[in-house]
């Protein structure tokens, strides 16, 4: 399969399908196990793992500044836990 649009194509994609079985873990919260059977914690492993490809393809792909995305990322990643730890 060619890759469309230097990887947004499938980064979107990616993005949409980690987006729906989040939904899935929103809905059903308490327990790993959705309706239809899945695993709902090894959906959430493979579809974050295909994001994160899909990510690292694009950042390759358009020259992005790793290193700023990666200090960027680590101030975000402490302000989530801030806002987890609150009541």
């Amino acid at each position: 399969m060619a890759m469309a649009n230097k990887g947004l194509t499938k980064l979107n994609e990616e993005l949409c399908e980690l987006g729906q079985i989040a939904a899935k873990k929103t809905a059903y919260m308490d327990t790993d196990h959705h309706p239809d059977g899945e695993s709902l914690k090894e959906r959430m492993e493979d579809e974050t793992a295909d994001v994160l490809a899909a990510i690292t393809f694009v950042v390759e792909k358009f020259d992005l500044n790793y290193e700023y995305i990666s200090k960027r990322m680590a101030r975000k990643l402490e302000l989530f836990r801030q806002w987890d730890s609150q009541p």
